[in-house]
């Protein structure tokens, strides 16, 4: 118990937690309407897109690749979504064809990245300015209103004070958790990401991984789009525009590693979470809206940046003890064979 403790206290996950505790009650101080529970939910509930988003950027990331089409993904996913429920198509069935838009979008991804050898950064932003023109030509550059009430309701009904999708989103985290610990191919996305020339060389299939990270990412993508278009109740071209890169700081915030195979769903929800509440915060302060990515990229440079210096030291200290117990080891034997061949 001790232990797992002290694992959770040294993670990025706690540390940006309590970064994140600080600074709404830093703001309290200046505007006591933040620590309203209506307020705390709100800001829960706006980060439901990046979370989103950021959890599917987690497992191609956890690979050690990289995915910048997942903002247009979603935009996507949201158009397909809203033609549906405006032709008629029942809720659930509209849900699972913006479900499987979005997973289409990132097998193509796929594609390209595991068959077609080519660099991820490359087709990715190749198929993000491919989704971002489907959007304008299904939708003839206009957007998508009038949606019906049914995914309205949905978004705005509440069970014990918080709202369905909440639930939803903690459902889908409990979710990824088990899957990750008790399904022996879920593991295999760390291994890959960790060492791809050694998962080869076990066996472990680094293709078809890698296929589903990608996938994974545009359906994760495609669930977001949902989130968006109930809370909203339409679909603006805009939709996901910027959201890739805010996916991609929030995981590594929240602790996965770009170089693969370290992090966990936490870290992109509290990272997802954290730089909303940064830009939920900046509205309380009364600080322009221009400031948001500036000061957003500016705490994910500090927070980062002091991780890896706490983690240096600590690992220096490690170092340090190590080297000493050596010494005294060595130290020790020396002696003892000293006392043994002396007369």
């Amino acid at each position: 118990m001790k232990q797992l403790l002290g694992q959770i206290i040294r993670s990025r996950e706690f540390l940006v937690l309590v970064l994140l505790a600080l600074m709404v009650l830093a703001v309290s101080t200046v505007n006591s309407a933040v620590l309203k529970p209506v307020t705390l939910i709100n800001i829960i509930n706006s980060s439901l897109f990046l979370m989103l988003i950021a959890t599917g950027q987690m497992f191609v990331i956890l690979t050690r690749g990289i995915d910048v089409s997942v903002g247009a993904t979603a935009g996507l996913s949201a158009v397909v979504f809203g033609f549906a429920l405006n032709a008629g198509i029942p809720l659930p069935i509209a849900m699972l064809t913006a479900l499987l838009t979005g997973a289409a979008a990132g097998a193509v991804n796929a594609v390209g990245i595991v068959f077609g050898k080519i660099p991820p950064i490359i087709m990715t932003l190749g198929t993000l300015g491919i989704y971002r023109g489907l959007m304008r030509m299904l939708t003839g550059g206009s957007w998508i209103e009038s949606i019906p009430q049914s995914i309205k309701s949905f978004a705005v009904t509440r069970f014990l004070f918080l709202p369905l999708m909440v639930w939803a989103m903690i459902g889908v985290v409990i979710l990824v958790v088990v899957l990750m610990r008790r399904i022996k191919a879920a593991r295999f996305f760390y291994a890959v990401g960790d060492n791809r020339e050694g998962a080869y060389l076990l066996g472990i299939p680094v293709r078809s991984t890698e296929f589903m990270a990608y996938t994974l990412a545009g359906l994760f993508s495609g669930a977001a789009a949902i989130v968006f278009v109930g809370q909203i109740g339409f679909v603006p071209m805009q939709t996901g525009s910027g959201q890739e890169l805010k996916a991609i700081a929030a995981v590594v915030l929240g602790g996965v590693s770009l170089m693969g195979g370290v992090g966990t769903v936490f870290s992109a929800v509290i990272g997802a979470l954290f730089l909303t509440t940064v830009d939920s915060m900046m509205i309380f302060l009364k600080i322009p809206g221009s400031w948001n990515d500036a000061v957003a990229g500016a705490v994910l440079l500090i927070v980062v940046v002091s991780d890896y210096m706490i983690r240096r030291t600590v690992r220096a200290r490690q170092l340090n003890a190590r080297a000493k117990e050596i010494a005294i080891s060595e130290q020790t034997t020396s002696n003892h064979q000293t006392t043994k061949v002396s007369p």
